[in-house]
């Protein structure tokens, strides 16, 4: 089981291991499991979007590309358990990677 009391030393030390990670790393997929009912906005542009909606236990699966440590690149979505037609796509979005971040905050936890 992981310790979660980090001293202050303890904490800077692992956010630089992950920071060096992530250059040797750039492209990373992260899933995150939906912990209640939602929507989420896919689309290029706000004139092309749909939304989808997503029930607890729903899978999110979001390829980040680091260029920027602070703010990575949303590349891309997929869905898992949703339907179909959903989960065989590869979707984009037009939102902030900061956006998405609060947005995947809110309503899923990181697996």
């Amino acid at each position: 089981m992981m310790k979660t009391n980090l001293t202050f030393k303890e904490y800077l030390q692992t956010k630089e291991a992950l920071r060096e990670a992530v250059q040797e790393i750039p492209h990373q997929t992260k899933e995150y499991l939906v912990t209640k009912y939602c929507k989420l906005v896919v689309g290029e542009s706000k004139d092309d979007k749909e939304q989808v909606s997503l029930k607890p236990n729903n899978k999110i699966s979001v390829e980040w590309l680091y260029e920027d440590i602070d703010a990575p690149t949303i590349v891309n979505i997929t869905f898992e358990g949703v339907c179909p037609d959903v989960d065989s796509e590869n979707h984009s979005t037009y939102w902030q990677s900061y956006k998405l971040q609060r947005w995947l905050l809110r309503n899923t936890e990181h697996q």
